[in-house]
């Protein structure tokens, strides 16, 4: 399969971000379909039209293995996505379908609601969770309400959920910009946020350096979120 790396520039790189093996695992639309909890886990999650399944094609250097669904908001299951790093690190990327569900029944939406909540809240295996925003908006009233639910769960729980924040689509702002735009997008989260681009891939290492910092498998070190001021489908994402 063709490496992400084929299409974009080349970048630095560390074993403990470059991706070796990646591959699709499964698709859950029930609790009884999620696969066993053999792996750390980090959920990728946000808004239909985000970005996620770029962001996701480019943490896992593959070009088309976490797909787009051809009705943003219609993608019904968790899927799930096994990394293997250089330096032998293996986990899990989950992706959650995108906020919003496109000509679904109230009775549809709630039983989908339920699983993504008691997948949250339950699930042993889960250390992080991304929580992904369109730098052009930044978050609104869904990313809030999800962050305060994992942030509730967290009272509850035996290993609570680390939550990093991600703007996407920085490419969009100009470069003049992108900084005091990030800075405005922290003051609303509250949390340190990372700017990404799929575009040429800004962000990518730095958002893989803080995923392992909340696996506990990095030290935590100064992090910079700012780019450079120069110049039922398997495998099926809304992003």
């Amino acid at each position: 399969m063709p490496s992400i790396r084929d299409y974009l520039p080349r970048v630095p790189q560390s074993d403990q971000t470059r991706v070796v093996e990646a591959k699709f695992v499964a698709a859950a639309q029930t609790e009884a379909s999620l696969p066993p909890p053999v792996l750390l886990e980090v959920v990728f999650a946000g808004r239909s039209n985000v970005g996620k399944s770029s962001l996701l094609n480019c943490m896992l250097e593959r070009k088309n293995l976490v797909r787009t669904s051809s009705t943003p908001g219609c993608t019904r299951q968790i899927n799930f996505y096994e990394a293997r790093l250089a330096d032998q690190t293996q986990l899990y990327l989950v992706d959650l379908p995108g906020f919003g569900y496109a000509k679904r029944s109230k009775a549809e939406r709630k039983a989908w609601a339920q699983l993504i909540e008691g997948y949250l809240a339950t699930r042993v295996s889960l250390a992080a969770i991304v929580i992904l925003v369109d730098v052009r908006r930044g978050p609104e009233a869904e990313e809030l309400e999800l962050a305060e639910f994992v942030a509730h769960t967290n009272t509850q729980r035996g290993r609570p959920i680390s939550m990093v924040w991600v703007a996407t689509k920085l490419d969009k702002v100009p470069n003049t910009r992108q900084k005091a735009v990030l800075s405005e997008l922290k003051a609303k989260t509250r949390m340190p946020l990372l700017g990404f681009s799929a575009k040429d891939a800004t962000g990518r290492e730095a958002i893989w350096r803080a995923v392992r910092r909340a696996l506990s498998l990095e030290a935590a070190k100064p992090e910079a979120a700012t780019p450079k001021a120069a110049n039922p489908e398997p495998g099926a994402s809304d992003a």
